[in-house]
């Protein structure tokens, strides 16, 4: 199990909707994930596998996993700079729709007007997902949504 406390996917139902059955994927929930970018391959892992497991297209997982692993990456490089940090990651997902939610409790630096080579996770993260980005006081809260529709 990767670090952080995580209650997921051990428990799946099925799930009986219109005479036809599916599985309901439970959520996915990390908390405490240390701020360090090489601890988050293990969660990555997980979260494909959790993925996977909903039933989502293979193409779909794929965006939810870079995603979300970029809302880390950038938690884990930016809202940190001068001192450890953790962050938190819930992944919910039903027949209408897959959310997953990144946060971290740091600094919010916006970013820069040139970016050069770098800083274009946040662009990735709109391009692959309906984000919506809420830096406040207490952290960082990246909401990134999926339709099953689409």
């Amino acid at each position: 199990m990767p670090a952080g406390d995580r209650t997921g996917s051990d428990g799946d139902a099925p799930l009986v909707r219109d005479g036809a059955a599916t599985t309901m994927v439970n959520p996915l929930h990390w908390t405490d994930i240390p701020a360090n970018a090489t601890r988050l391959v293990s969660i990555r892992r997980g979260l494909q596998e959790w993925a996977l497991a909903a039933g989502l297209p293979h193409t779909m997982a794929t965006d939810i996993v870079l995603a979300a692993y970029e809302a880390m990456a950038n938690a884990a490089e930016h809202a940190y700079r001068l001192r450890p940090g953790t962050i938190d990651l819930l992944a919910t997902c039903d027949d209408d729709e897959v959310v997953v939610i990144v946060r971290d409790r740091g600094d919010w630096r916006p970013p820069p007007a040139d970016p050069g080579h770098r800083g274009r996770g946040l662009l990735m993260i709109r391009s692959m997902s309906h984000a919506e980005i809420e830096p406040g006081p207490d952290g960082t809260t990246v909401r990134m949504r999926w339709s099953r529709d689409d």
